[in-house]
């Protein structure tokens, strides 16, 4: 256990059926349906991870890179859809959504 409680894990995420490596932007993600009941944070040298658990035993893990500051989202659960208004610039709103299943 790392210090303040936190817990440190190594590459623990596996392989998922659904991922998705998001571009730099702001982002703000949001659940599609039902949040998560439990989340739990960890941290390593090189990213933040934090792995929300359903009801029903799917997982969802947001992976943040310090070194560029990227995203990459991994589910067991669906697919992950993004609304890329940052990439948009007819939009008017400048931040991205990421719905998460």
């Amino acid at each position: 256990m790392g210090e303040g409680g936190i817990i440190e894990m190594a590459d623990t995420a596996g392989t998922y059926p659904y991922e998705l490596r998001l571009p730099l932007a702001p982002y703000r993600f949001t659940w599609a349906n039902e949040a998560a009941v439990d989340c739990q944070k960890s941290y390593t040298d090189s990213y933040s991870e934090e792995r929300y658990t359903h009801a029903d035993g799917c997982v969802v893990i947001i992976r943040h890179y310090s070194a560029d500051g990227s995203f990459h989202v991994m589910s067991d659960r669906g697919d992950i859809e993004l609304v890329d208004n940052a990439g948009d610039y007819r939009s008017p709103v400048s931040i991205s959504v990421v719905k998460l299943p």
